[in-house]
C-alpha cells in the first residue's frame, strides 16, 4: 500500500462524516417536508436548488476518490483546506430546505428568502473548487489539449459564474436558467468518472 492510500484513508473518515452530514440534512429535511402535518407549498425551483447541493456532496465523495494517489494530499493544510469546504457544503446543503416546516411552509418563499446566502456558499465552494482544481492541473495547465481547456472552464469556471449571477439575479425564469445550466455542466463533468 502506498503512503498516499495510507493517508487517503487516514483522512477519508472525516472527509466521509462531513460529506455525509450534507446528504443526511437535505434528505432529512426533505423527509420532515413530506411528513409535515402542516400544509407544505413546493417549489420546483426550490427542490432543484436542494437536488443541487444533494448533487455538490455525492461529487465531492467521487472527487475525493480521483485524489487518493497524489502526495499533494497529505499536507496538513490541505486536510484543514478539504475541511472548509465541505463545512461550506453542509452550510449550503442545510440551507437548502427548512430543517422544521411549521405552519404555512412555502418553499417558494423560503428560496426567494434564502437566496443570496445559498448562492454566495455555493459560490464560495465553487471558487475552492476551482482553486483545488489549479492545484491538481496547474503545473500541466501548459500541456494540455483544447478539450482539456474546455472541460476545465466547464468544471471550474462555470459553476461559479452561474452562482455569482444568481445570487444577483432577482428572476425565477433567470434562476430555472442558472439551476439547469448548473445540473447540466455537473452531469457533463461526472459522467466519465467511475469507482473502481
Amino acid at each position: 500500500m502506498t503512503p498516499e492510500i495510507r493517508a487517503f484513508e487516514y483522512a477519508l473518515g472525516l472527509f466521509a462524516v462531513l460529506i455525509g452530514l450534507a446528504i443526511a440534512d437535505v434528505a432529512t429535511s426533505l423527509h420532515r417536508l413530506l411528513r409535515s402535518r402542516h400544509p407544505v407549498t413546493w417549489d420546483p425551483l426550490a427542490l432543484a436548488a436542494a437536488f443541487y447541493a444533494l448533487c455538490l456532496a455525492i461529487g465531492m465523495w467521487f472527487d475525493l476518490w480521483g485524489i487518493r494517489g497524489f502526495a499533494e494530499t497529505r499536507h496538513f493544510f490541505f486536510y484543514i483546506w478539504l475541511v472548509a469546504m465541505f463545512f461550506v457544503l453542509f452550510l449550503l446543503a442545510a440551507d437548502s430546505l427548512p430543517d422544521e416546516p411549521g405552519e404555512g411552509c412555502d418553499l417558494r418563499a423560503h428560496y426567494a428568502h434564502n437566496r443570496p446566502y445559498f448562492w454566495t456558499l455555493v459560490a464560495i465552494f465553487q471558487l475552492a473548487y476551482l482553486v483545488d482544481g489549479l492545484y491538481f492541473v496547474g503545473p500541466h495547465l501548459m500541456h494540455l489539449s483544447p478539450l482539456h481547456y474546455l472541460s476545465l472552464l466547464n468544471n471550474l469556471l462555470v459553476p461559479l459564474l452561474i452562482a455569482l449571477v444568481l445570487r444577483q439575479a432577482a428572476s425565477r425564469s433567470a434562476h430555472y436558467l442558472g439551476v439547469g445550466l448548473l445540473l447540466l455542466s455537473f452531469a457533463l463533468h461526472y459522467a466519465p468518472y467511475q469507482i473502481n
